[in-house]
């Protein structure tokens, strides 16, 4: 009988030493999550008393502020939902870059859903201002200043959730791209808040002075505004979920660093956005002098939002001896 004889290999030592937190920053649970989820709370509670009160009274600027207050509950908790995926598959291998950009999907879809509802608010204002439906405006404007109360509050709570990121953004200049899904939740109050005062105004007018078209009216240019803050935050988050290089600032501070090392020279760079204050490169650098990766990742080390950075380099001989020549 032969018996075989298994050698076994020692591990590699510089194997062994090499760790990455493949989390990209985006494992933590923040102060937004919680916010974010007390607020969804608080304006679902309002949109039923809102929207039986529109009903109610007749007030199509209170009724659409209601609605709106109904979507809004929904991306609330959109992005409430979003802050638990992300923090729950951070280091889910299956997601080569991390789960930052889930936040980022909840906002693109946020600001598709307050664009859609404004749409439908433009038109039934529209469709109120050539049909007028009778209107108790005293009794709808005291449910209004509730609801603006409400968005006040709830606004308040969710511009605190950031607090956490303020030192970071201070200590460095380059200003990382801010918290979108935060910002969605934001804009879905202020939308609110605006779409309250518009119907607070309407019925201050229709109480006062019977012009019961202003309350249609206001609604409609509130919607104007609305859009155009949907309009924005959709621009933004598309770039960063079709990664857009980073804010020039950003790039020009990573090349600085990588061009102080060892007489190099940045011939590419590619630096994108993986998460909320994270972002990812690669980068060709072309060396005159005996550099390893290390010495660049070294140099990178002070900008705490980049994690896995790449670089390739190129050492560069005929102009190392032309130097040597001189």
């Amino acid at each position: 009988m032969i018996s075989a004889t298994v050698q076994t290999v020692p591990p590699c030592a510089t194997q062994a030493g090499i760790h990455h937190d493949h989390g990209f920053g985006q494992g933590a649970r923040h102060s937004a999550e919680t916010r974010t989820l007390v607020v969804a709370s608080i304006t679902c509670v309002t949109m039923m008393v809102e929207v039986v009160a529109g009903l109610w009274t007749g007030s199509m600027a209170l009724l659409a502020d209601g609605i709106h207050m109904g979507g809004h509950a929904v991306a609330l908790g959109l992005a409430a939902s979003a802050y638990y995926l992300a923090r729950r598959y951070a280091r889910d291998r299956r997601l080569s870059l991390g789960s930052g950009k889930i936040n980022d999907l909840a906002a693109y879809t946020s600001a598709l859903l307050l664009g859609v509802s404004t749409l439908w608010l433009m038109l039934e204002s529209g469709r109120r201002l050539l049909y007028m439906e009778p209107l108790q405006p005293l009794e709808a404007m005291v449910v209004a200043v509730i609801g603006l109360a409400v968005n006040l509050l709830s606004a308040w709570l969710l511009a605190g959730a950031d607090d956490h990121h303020h030192d970071h953004d201070h200590d460095h200049e380059h200003s990382p791209h801010g918290d979108h899904n935060l910002r969605a939740a934001l804009l879905h109050v202020m939308a609110d808040a605006a779409t309250s005062v518009a119907a607070i105004l309407g019925l201050l007018g229709a109480w006062l002075w019977g012009w019961h078209w202003l309350d249609p009216a206001i609604a409609m240019v509130a919607s104007l505004v609305i859009l155009r803050w949907s309009w924005g935050l959709l621009r933004q988050t598309v770039g960063i979920l079709l990664d857009a290089e980073a804010p020039a600032e950003l790039r020009r501070l990573v090349g600085e660093r990588l061009e102080a090392v060892a007489d190099s020279h940045v011939a590419d760079l590619h630096l994108w956005s993986v998460g909320h204050n994270a972002w990812t490169l690669v980068a060709s650098v072309v060396s005159h002098a005996p550099a390893s990766p290390d010495m660049y990742k070294a140099a990178l080390a002070g900008l705490d939002g980049i994690h896995h950075p790449v670089v390739e380099i190129h050492h560069c001989h005929a102009c190392g001896r032309q130097l040597d020549a001189r």
